[in-house]
């Protein structure tokens, strides 16, 4: 029987996960000039959007409200990707801020799935399908570099 704090607690590490990559390639969108870059970009957006409307949905049939990146945890990414891209805006500085990004969002899935063992299945299979996308993510950004 799926643990109903684990579940939730997965649910909400998904719309963290997805929110923080949706919004780190809105920020990043408008620094390059790279056509492909950008194209990879918008793709990869999509997939976070999906992901992240499949977590809402999971969330609101259990009755509990979303809870999305904090402000502060939003200011804090684009101050450091400000920081960042202050003197560069070099493709291949821009695809390995990326590939670290979505190094770092498997990490936090992986994390997540052992934090919250007892989540449903579906939550579990969720958590897997944005596991996988960041890894492919991060390949296809080091294809950039």
């Amino acid at each position: 029987m799926p643990n109903q704090h684990d579940n939730e607690s997965m649910l909400q590490e998904i719309v963290q996960n997805t929110e923080m990559g949706k919004n780190t390639l809105d920020e990043l969108m408008t620094l390059t000039r790279d056509q492909q870059l950008k194209d990879e970009m918008l793709r990869q957006k999509r997939e976070y959007r999906r992901i992240n409307q499949a977590a809402h949905t999971a969330l609101d049939a259990i009755g509990v409200e979303a809870k999305g990146q904090s402000a502060a945890a939003r200011m804090g990414v684009s101050m450091g990707i400000r920081t960042r891209t202050m003197m560069d805006k070099s493709t291949r500085n821009l695809a390995t801020m990326l590939a670290e990004g979505s190094g770092q969002g498997v990490m936090d899935c992986k994390r997540a799935e052992t934090d919250y063992p007892e989540a449903s299945p579906g939550a579990h299979k969720l958590m897997q399908e944005l596991c996988q996308f960041q890894e492919q993510a991060e390949q296809t950004w080091r294809g950039f570099l």
